[in-house]
């Protein structure tokens, strides 16, 4: 029997060119710019909106999954800019009940269908020098809100995704402290905004949840573009839209300055989502490591975090909760 969840045979796309993206739409602090890239070369700003919008005449999110992200090197580098002295460590949050083992590859997807999402994250240390060879770990939910693994139960919203590792992944980084992957943008569960979890280490990979870690973090989207893609792309709006906003939070609704976990995301002309951002991460573990702060909100999590409610609790289509393990 097919999965529910797997990725129809009709909702794959053709092959995309491999160098044909020619124009980013870069979405920052609720306006939408049009930049034009020729190769790696972006030039100035063409058009612009205050609406963030994705409708047609801007064009559309991509579907198809990782299949449409085409070559590396169709994608513009965003760590060209100097970081001079400018470099405050990000905060760390709860690694949260979803996280398990992860394989190293640069395709994250497992075959799932959603936004193909590249994500570029380049690691810096407080004196704003790159760190090489350093481990990124992600993971995130699929379109429908669920995990993989067999961690918790209420992880996962079908039992079938236990047996699975779609969408975890680590890579070293390279001689200028970044490292990609090719995903597919998150679905969202009750209790959180759309976020990707990020772990750095230094050395060998350890999976263990309390392994020595540079930092261990979130990376969120802005409320605009979630409520946006949730309300128009045909794979994402049968889920409604997200229930907590970046303000409501309960793991990062409590800062008053965001930025730090916003990813800087553009739209390329071809509809493919293009997110990085820049880690700045402690030299050693012995360094005092700050902590985000949460909205303020009633109970705990299933480890006594606060703030950090189960995944898994996604409603349905149809409006009714899902079951415990759903």
């Amino acid at each position: 029997m097919k999965n529910a969840h797997s990725v129809p045979e009709s909702s794959r796309q053709a092959d995309p060119p491999s160098n044909s993206r020619r124009s980013l739409f870069r979405l920052a602090a609720g306006s939408l710019l049009l930049t034009t890239l020729f190769g790696q070369r972006p030039m100035a700003a063409a058009a612009a909106t205050s609406s963030g919008g994705t409708g047609a005449a801007l064009g559309a999110w991509a579907s198809g999954g990782t299949r449409r992200i085409g070559q590396a090197t169709s994608f513009p580098d965003p760590f060209t800019d100097s970081l001079e002295s400018a470099c405050r460590l990000i905060c760390s949050t709860t690694i949260g009940p979803c996280h398990g083992a992860s394989p190293e590859r640069v395709d994250i997807s497992d075959g799932w269908d959603g936004i193909p999402l590249r994500m570029a994250l380049r690691v810096v240390d407080e004196a704003c020098r790159p760190v090489p060879d350093a481990i990124v770990e992600i993971w995130h939910t699929n379109y429908t809100g669920g995990y993989s693994g067999d961690i918790m139960r209420m992880c996962n919203n079908d039992p079938d995704d236990r047996d699975r590792q779609f969408f975890r992944g680590y890579q070293r980084t390279d001689a200028r402290g970044v490292a990609a992957f090719d995903s597919c943008y998150p679905g969202w569960y009750r209790g959180r905004a759309v976020h990707v979890h990020v772990r750095v280490q230094i050395g060998d990979y350890q999976a263990d949840d309390r392994a020595p870690s540079s930092v261990v973090t979130q990376l969120l989207f802005s409320d605009e573009l979630n409520s946006r893609i949730f309300e128009e792309h045909a794979l994402y709006r049968t889920f409604g839209q997200p229930d907590t906003t970046l303000d409501t939070d309960g793991v990062i609704g409590g800062e008053a300055d965001k930025a730090p976990y916003l990813f800087e995301v553009s739209r390329l002309d071809d509809g493919v989502m293009f997110a990085h951002k820049t880690l700045v991460v402690r030299q050693s573990m012995d360094d005092p490591l700050c902590r985000a702060s949460g909205a303020r909100r009633g109970g705990r999590g299933p480890r006594g975090e606060p703030g950090d409610p189960p995944p898994g609790r996604m409603p349905r289509p149809d409006g009714r909760s899902p079951a415990r393990g759903e």
